[in-house]
């Protein structure tokens, strides 16, 4: 029944009330969260700052739309916005968000990012579904393509970004190893990603350093240290080169993120 009163009301829209989306229109099947400024409220308030006109964003992980209608308004008519969602159910509201929106910049692309190409299942297992891993690589549902970065900037899929907001479920570690070449140009690159363990969080954070990454890490990152990351699900981390100058009220406001994301 509560599935069939979703489908029912799925194309019913509200404008959101708080929050960075303000009086973007939004499905009022997703949840009360939206609407109040309460889905990652931190980050989604951050990410005016760190997104410029005319910068091309990559939203890996784009679940509903919320973060890349945030970036697509920063990004602005001289920027492009490429939102990455493998779950079906989740990337037809992705788009419906974006129309709705007016999101002309943003391209909704239905492939799940890891280390190499190929295709593997995409879901989540029955015991998983209130952790802190959600729809993920290799969990029970649908068969769905699987490409790196370097693979799909190299094809001419879509430019190289100057913006990455990553949150891939665990598989943060293997989209960084398919982004060598990205992370080893030199180019401008602001990073925001979401980590799902301490140990991911620590290999990311070395990889990144080893790439010549300036780090800030969330308050919540220590939260999770002291109670575990199922305790908050996961934490982010900002990452940028030198090139692309993160002022210090956009960090200052990055670490501040606490337990809420």
């Amino acid at each position: 029944m509560k599935r069939l009163l979703k489908s029912a009301f799925l194309h019913v829209r509200l404008p959101i009330r708080r929050g960075p989306n303000r009086g973007r229109w939004w499905s009022i099947t997703t949840g009360r969260n939206y609407f109040r400024d309460r889905f990652v409220p931190g980050k989604a308030a951050c990410l005016p700052q760190l997104v410029r006109p005319g910068d091309v964003v990559w939203d890996i992980g784009s679940h509903l739309g919320y973060t890349a209608l945030i970036e697509s308004g920063c990004a602005g008519a001289a920027g492009r916005v490429f939102a990455f969602e493998p779950n079906p159910r989740n990337r037809h509201l992705l788009e419906l968000h974006l129309r709705w929106n007016d999101a002309r910049n943003a391209t909704v692309l239905p492939y799940a990012m890891s280390g190499a190409d190929g295709e593997m299942s995409f879901g989540w297992e029955e015991s998983q579904r209130a952790s802190s891993i959600a729809s993920h690589l290799g969990g029970a549902g649908w068969k769905v393509p699987v490409r790196h970065i370097d693979g799909l900037i190299a094809a001419g899929v879509a430019p190289a970004p100057h913006f990455l907001k990553i949150d891939v479920e665990g598989a943060e570690v293997d989209l960084l190893r398919g982004a060598q070449t990205l992370l080893a140009s030199g180019a401008p690159l602001t990073i925001v990603l979401s980590t799902h363990t301490e140990a991911l969080h620590d290999t990311c954070c070395a990889i990144l350093r080893d790439a010549g990454f300036t780090i800030v890490e969330t308050a919540a990152v220590a939260i999770a240290r002291r109670e575990g990351w199922a305790a908050l699900g996961d934490v982010d981390l900002l990452a940028w080169r030198p090139a692309a100058h993160v002022n210090e009220a956009a960090q200052e406001a990055f670490r501040r993120i606490g337990r809420a994301g």
